[in-house]
């Protein structure tokens, strides 16, 4: 997205009513009248909950924000301002239902991207290296979804150790970080990502690249089986 005709073409363009529904209230639905927002707000933008409804040459359109659209927007000199925002409480276009949540999903991958981006970012700034092509290739990466797992005394879920969509202060605290324990070490890659292998052959390259041993949860460390098949495949086929 490097222009607004970029921009254009991934908003949701009003009219002057445009029919929304409300999913928490049963599906109702409801015509919003933006024809003063259209007069009134030329030139301008709005973000409410991860959302922006902007005006030009006196047309509305809507979001999801995104950095890059909101780069855009400010490169264009829009100026922000206080209006409704619809498709920002929930509801959505009945009439572009589809395209409005692959808006949505496509920028919620960006938000990964940009956290991801991030912690590469701060990681060349604090001295936090790379490994070798061939040390990452036998190390497991926790998917974001999470690896459910069997303890021999219950069931739960192992997240990655960072939140993925944003590089908020924990998640810079954990960057570069790895521990050990039970013949497992677990470890916070440079770009964010929460790594696990078997046997300690990678703790040398862990602290030449710069990493730190802290106190991390390890998983797969405790008796822990996996129950999802193709992750538990991925699992077993790595060295150790």
């Amino acid at each position: 997205m490097k222009d607004l005709k970029s921009l254009r073409e991934n908003s949701i363009r009003i009219q002057s009513t445009v029919i929304v529904c409300w999913p928490q209230y049963g599906e109702k639905e409801e015509a919003i009248d933006m024809s003063d927002i259209k007069s009134k707000f030329n030139g301008a933008f709005c973000v409410n909950n991860s959302t922006i409804c902007y005006v030009i040459d006196h047309e509305v359109f809507v979001t999801p924000y995104t950095r890059e659209a909101m780069h855009v927007i400010r490169d264009a000199g829009l100026v922000e301002k206080h209006f409704i925002v619809p498709f920002s409480n929930w509801d959505y276009p009945k009439n572009e239902e589809t395209r409005w949540f692959c808006l949505r999903k496509a920028a919620i991958e960006s938000y990964y991207l940009d956290c991801e981006n991030d912690a590469i970012k701060w990681s060349k700034e604090h001295g936090i290296g790379e490994l070798s092509e061939e040390s990452m290739k036998r190390c497991f990466r926790i998917p974001r979804g999470g690896v459910p797992v069997k303890h021999p005394y219950y069931e739960t879920i192992i997240y990655p150790i960072c939140n993925e969509q944003c590089l908020d202060s924990v998640a810079v605290s954990r960057l570069g970080r790895f521990c050990s324990n039970n013949g497992r070490v677990v470890f916070v890659y440079r770009d964010g990502h929460t790594y696990v292998t078997k046997g300690y052959w990678i703790l040398d390259e862990l602290r030449h690249a710069g990493y730190k041993e802290s106190d991390l949860f390890v998983p797969f460390s405790n008796g822990e089986t996996i129950m999802d098949s193709e992750l538990a495949t991925l699992w077993k086929k790595l060295q150790k």
